[in-house]
């Protein structure tokens, strides 16, 4: 049996508010807004977690206290030196700008602020995933094999990020890098002919409670282990509290049958693939 708890991990998808937000909020019940940088850092060896993806939110207001895109990007590269090897970043989008400004920030973020990926949050910026918006942005990410991901949570199918218009999207740039955040929730099936990589966050648990473990591991065994990503969404949940997330994905993971291999695969190497990392 695979103990995921001390499975080395990659956790590809998490949420911290920098220093000077959480400064700004005191006293806040938000649960982004009581964990900062050094307490999940702190919680990392204990949970197997070697490092992890910070996403943006496609919301300056909740990342930087300037409210601009280039200045979330400095609290995100910021966040990486304070603790030099264990956290990745991705580039956060305003749609506030118009898309050749929301392209300069990014390769800024890249360039200038050595930041790892793109987060795209459709529902946040207001923007269905497959409008013109975004042709700049995948066109360069593509272009510079920059890797995508995008939020798929649909509440419904006119959903702005719904599984449709990701496989719209994968069909106009077959070369680029997606991760589907939250495998694309109760649309999962739409994306199953895709290429695209799909992370565990948000979602495992929301399967199990709906499906049970052996319809959540059959769902799990139609994306493959060369897919999935070990992801949490931490602190963020909708049926959880945050002490309780890690836990629980450790629990049901361990109820899963992969092999030793294919854990392996999902909780590191996949992400490390992804992030260009050098073989360890």
């Amino acid at each position: 049996m695979i103990n995921w708890k001390t499975l080395k991990k990659i956790d590809a998808h998490i949420h911290i508010l920098p220093d000077e937000v959480h400064e700004a909020n005191p006293g806040s019940e938000d649960a982004w807004l009581v964990t900062g940088l050094h307490q999940y850092a702190t919680m990392m060896d204990n949970l197997g977690i070697e490092k992890a993806v910070i996403m943006p939110l496609n919301d300056p207001w909740l990342m930087s206290m300037e409210f601009t895109v280039d200045a979330v990007h400095r609290n995100l590269y910021d966040m990486k030196q304070q603790y030099t090897g264990s956290f990745y970043a991705f580039a956060d989008i305003d749609t506030r700008n118009d898309p050749a400004t929301s392209v300069q920030a990014i390769r800024r973020a890249i360039e200038e602020y050595h930041l790892d990926g793109i987060k795209i949050h459709p529902n946040n910026n207001g923007v269905t995933l497959d409008s013109d918006y975004y042709n700049e942005i995948f066109a360069y990410a593509q272009e510079n094999n920059i890797p995508v991901a995008i939020h798929c949570y649909p509440n419904s199918e006119d959903d702005f990020c719904t599984a449709k218009h990701i496989v719209s999207i994968m069909e106009q740039y077959p070369k680029l890098t997606v991760i589907v955040s939250h495998m694309g929730a109760f649309q999962w099936e739409q994306l199953l002919p895709t290429k695209a990589y799909a992370d565990l966050s948000a979602i495992l648990p929301a399967y199990v409670r709906e499906y049970g473990i052996q319809k959540t591991n059959e769902i799990l065994r139609h994306f493959g282990p060369e897919r999935l990503i070990f992801a949490t969404d931490y602190p963020d949940s909708r049926i959880l509290q945050p002490c309780e997330i890690y836990e629980s994905y450790f629990t049901i993971l361990d109820q899963m049958d992969f092999t030793q291999a294919e854990a392996e695969r999902i909780a590191y190497e996949n992400m490390s693939r992804i992030l260009n990392e050098e073989p360890q």
